[in-house]
């Protein structure tokens, strides 16, 4: 037996050689949660500009819910008092919306939602634009074209789609 393979075979170097694959592991583990989290970040440090048509909803909508009761919910699982309309009424969703063209310029879409926020939208080459059956092109869209988006959240506080949807009901 050679000098070398006696160090491989020894529980010292096997221990050793565990750890490292060990912290080697944790440390692929942590880039990955550190990325996403800068990720995410990122997206949300953008919509600071918007801070009070993000968070605070339609103008007249603040102190629609008065009340003090906290969390909780009715029989039909919805909250009750101060969060009651906390779920879905003041938080955009970074993956996709529904809503009505407002303008249309360049590849970017604003769309206004039913409850009347407005969000851009970046429309790329790869991005696929539908109505029925037929593909489409960004200079077909119309203002007042009913659209709904799926996409992921962009790194400037937009929505980057990947399929656009028209649903027009002339």
């Amino acid at each position: 037996m050679t000098d070398i393979e006696k160090i491989t075979q020894s529980k010292y170097f096997l221990s050793v050689l565990g750890v490292l694959g060990f912290l080697i592991a944790g440390a692929i583990i942590f880039s990955a949660g550190v990325y996403v989290g800068e990720h995410r970040a990122r997206y949300s440090y953008q919509w600071g500009a918007n801070y009070e048509r993000n968070f605070l909803g339609v103008p007249g909508r603040i102190g629609d819910a008065p009340g003090l009761g906290g969390p909780g919910g009715d029989e039909n699982g919805r909250p009750l008092g101060m969060m009651r309309n906390f779920e879905g009424r003041d938080f955009r969703n970074g993956h996709g919306m529904a809503g009505t063209v407002v303008s249309i310029s360049d590849n970017n879409i604003v769309v206004k939602d039913p409850s009347g926020k407005e969000n851009t939208i970046a429309v790329s080459e790869k991005t696929l634009i539908k109505n029925g059956q037929a593909d489409i092109k960004i200079t077909d869209l119309k203002n007042d074209d009913n659209i709904v988006v799926i996409g992921s959240p962009g790194d400037i506080g937009v929505v980057n789609a990947d399929l656009i949807r028209v649903f027009n009901v002339r």
